[in-house]
């Protein structure tokens, strides 16, 4: 696993986090993600805390690989799963090919994601997201959040 991996895939845990959500790397051993968000409360009426979102970083994977990404969400059955590009080792792989570039190779894979994705649209919900969509999201819900939650622990301590 490559640190760009990690640190996407840490990312990933602290959005879920914050959204409310119990964040693991994966869902079970059958069912391997990268990161899943699950609902807390379905506990109270569900044998399992239930998949809200569930997602696949992709940094090597081709086609075939790919497509074996949408399965491995499509067995973990969230309500939303999402294959995230990183961009950037896209870019660094893309040294070694002939035909692609720094910038056409992570374009060519993103689009290859969205063809393949558009053959489960009817039974499945998947989305495909870059890099920039976890940075927007941990920007929004980590980051500009953890001066509050510091703010609040403050406080606390004052009264206690």
């Amino acid at each position: 696993m490559s640190p760009k991996h990690q640190e996407y895939q840490t990312k990933l845990l602290e959005i879920g986090e914050a959204l409310g959500y119990e964040s693991r790397r994966s869902f079970r051993k059958s069912a391997m993600g990268d990161a899943v968000w699950l609902e807390r409360t379905s506990a109270k009426y569900a044998r399992t805390l239930l998949p809200v979102t569930a997602f696949k970083l992709l940094s090597f994977e081709t086609g075939k690989e790919i497509r074996e990404a949408l399965m491995t969400l499509q067995v973990i059955s969230p309500a939303l799963g999402v294959l995230v590009i990183i961009e950037e080792e896209y870019a660094r792989r893309a040294q070694e090919l002939k035909k692609y570039d720094a910038e056409t190779y992570p374009q060519h894979i993103r689009r290859l994601a969205e063809r393949i994705k558009r053959g489960v649209e009817l039974t499945f919900r998947v989305e495909v997201w870059g890099q920039k969509d976890v940075d927007r999201l941990h920007q929004e819900y980590v980051e500009e959040m953890l001066p509050l939650k510091q703010l609040k622990v403050r406080r606390r301590r004052k009264k206690g």
